[in-house]
Order: structure tokens, then sequence, then C-alpha cells
């Protein structure tokens, strides 16, 4: 299969979809691969380390997709990348439910897109799971950041003094993000409160780290919550959904001057009334006086650890694919899962059902 990796475009996006140790894995099985130039450059991987295992290196996107049927990225094309992949097939992050216009943009282009974060195997996302680990810790220590009165913060010390109360933290979600957010809010010393609609997932977070606050999310107990908080964690999944709202623009008001609402689900269409995305570089802005952090690509800000943590993650799945093809992928039920448009057919529910767009059954397709 002819393979190409482009350059990501989005901004301050340092990570590359294919690494050393994937494009050596995949040279073994015979495919051809095409790089960008630079593609590798911000997770530390040079154009000649890709030369050196056999990879075509080319001057520019365009040419990456003109030689490739399967392109590999991180992060969503873009409506012009969109126009390249006319016929092709791209593996990436997808998200689709946040953006019904690169949905249709997809369907017209009759692209098969797979997307990494709509592969679940026993109640897990592993190829979204190492990005939920690096976006909910980051999120939390960003959000700290936030706190200071230089940033437009409250001037709170997220972990207080021993004459001083600390900061409170709200973590709304009990998933991999909200899990990894808490492990630093508690880490870092914070008056730490964690939410999720399962009593089951709560109790075996209670058990496991004793001093986190738990309680059922509703409304009601997050009104209850948000008068006193300094920070709240949106870590709420749908996987391939767009996920319900919790707190509304109204809610807004219960909050103190300057609160933090950091929202990891931003890239899924986020979880609260007044998100809407930002970027690395011009990452908050303010709603009623209250302090919104909605980065997209959260994990690029460490894009050594979060490309090597995707690939270990991608790479069989990047591979099993690429030797099988797309007829070896309707005979693998976990590949299949990754399939959300096909042949101008939208193939996954979550994604027809936040649009209202008709769906199709993948093996139907």
């Amino acid at each position: 299969m002819k393979i190409g990796i482009p350059k990501e475009i989005i901004s301050q996006e340092y990570r590359v979809s294919v690494n050393p140790e994937t494009a050596k894995a995949l040279l073994q099985g015979s495919h051809e691969l095409f790089v960008e130039t630079s593609a590798g450059a911000g997770s530390g991987y040079t154009d000649e380390m890709y030369q050196q295992l056999g990879c075509t290196v080319v001057d520019t996107a365009s040419e990456v997709f003109d030689r490739s049927e399967l392109i590999i990225k991180v992060k969503e094309p873009s409506m012009d990348e969109v126009e390249m992949l006319r016929n092709k097939t791209i593996f990436t992050y997808l998200h689709l439910s946040s953006s019904k216009a690169l949905t249709e943009k997809l369907l017209e282009c009759n692209v098969t897109g797979l997307a990494y974060e709509t592969v679940v195997i026993n109640n897990s996302t592993p190829m979204l799971k190492p990005m939920s680990e690096i976006a909910g810790r980051l999120s939390l220590l960003d959000a700290i950041e936030l706190l200071k009165k230089s940033k437009g913060g409250k001037g709170k010390l997220i972990a207080g003094t021993s004459l001083a109360e600390p900061a409170n933290v709200l973590i709304i979600g009990g998933g991999i993000v909200g899990i990894n957010a808490m492990q630093m809010s508690l880490g870092l010393g914070a008056s730490t409160t964690l939410l999720d609609v399962n009593n089951d997932t709560l109790s075996r977070i209670k058990e496991a780290y004793p001093a986190v606050n738990i309680a059922e999310s509703s409304k009601s107990v997050i009104e209850g919550i948000l008068p006193i908080v300094d920070i709240v964690v949106g870590a709420v999944l749908t996987p391939g959904g767009k996920p319900p709202t919790v707190i509304s623009k109204e809610m807004l008001k219960l909050m103190e001057p300057k609160t933090i609402l950091s929202d990891v689900s931003v890239d899924q269409g986020g979880c609260f009334e007044t998100s809407r995305p930002t970027t690395h570089d011009n990452p908050t802005y303010l709603v009623d006086d209250i302090i919104h952090y909605c980065v997209k690509n959260i994990p690029s800000a460490v894009p050594f650890t979060a490309t090597n943590s995707l690939n270990e993650a991608t790479r069989p799945f990047i591979l099993k694919f690429a030797n099988s093809g797309l007829n070896g992928m309707f005979d693998d039920n976990n590949l299949l899962m990754a399939l959300n448009t096909f042949k101008g057919k939208l193939t996954n529910q979550e994604v027809a059902q936040a649009h209202n767009l008709d769906f199709v059954d993948p093996k139907e397709a």
C-alpha cells in the first residue's frame, strides 16, 4: 500500500502520525511511505531518519496526497486536505460529531474515513487512551498556571499553605481524562471533587483514591458545587458522539469571577454550553468573567511523549489495515468500528445522530 504522512497544519501541532518505529514496521511489510518534509521535526525526528529507513521524503503536502492511497494523520483534515483526499482513505482522529461541515465534505468527496477514537474494545478506547492520559494531566497543569494573578486568574496557590486553604477543583467525568486530572489535582494538594453518572465507577475511584470527594453527577449537584470551585475540568466522553452539556451558560452566574473552565471534551463538541475550540497560542477567552480553556490539541504541547504514546497505541491497527486493505477491514470488527465514512455513506451511528444525517451499517455499506 502507498501510505502518506503529511505534516500537521493546525496551530502549534507538533505531533507526527507515524514515527520512525512505525515507519520501519510498515516498510518491513513492503508498503511504500511518502513523508512530507519536516513532518516529524516537531517531535524530534528528522527527514534523514525517515530516508535512512527507506521512506520517500517529498516537499509538499499535495505530493504526499497525490502519491498515496492511505493518508495517516494525527488531527482531523482541513477542507483543503479533504479535497486532496477524494476517493482515498484517511486514518486519524476525525471527531466528526463536532463538525457537520467536515462530515458532509468527507461524504461529498467519497473519502473512506477511519477514526482512532471510535474503536471501543472491552469498554476502552485503546487509540484514544494515551492522548486522554496526557490531556487530563495537562488540563490540570495548564489550569493551575491560569490561576496566577499575572495570567488573569484569582491569584490562588493550588495547594494553599499551612495557613491558607487549597484551591477547589471539580472534575466532571470519571474516565481516563478525569482520573488523570484527578491524580494531578490530588498530588498537588488541591481539594478535589470528582463526579460521574456511574456509581460503580465512583466506588472504584474512591477505594483507590480515598482523598477525593465523589458524588453522582447531576445538574443540582453541579450547581451546588460551582459557587466554591476555582477550576472545573470537563472530562465527559461519548465515544464517537457529542458529549452532553453539563454546564449551561446560565450556570456561569453561580461561579466566582475568574473561575476556570477547562473543557477537554471540546474535540467532540464540548461539554460546556459556552465552549468553543481554542489554540495553544490563544488558549483562553472570557464569558461572563469566567475563564474558558478549550484547546483542541492539548497533547501537542508535549509532542515527543505524545507522538510516541500515540504510535504505540495506533501501530497495531495501522499495520493491520495496511496489510489487509479495505476488503480485510470488513472481516475485522475492531477495524470496522473505526470506519466513519465509506464511499459517500456515513457509517457511524453516533455521528449520524449528532448531525441528523442518514446512517448506513458498515457491513451493508
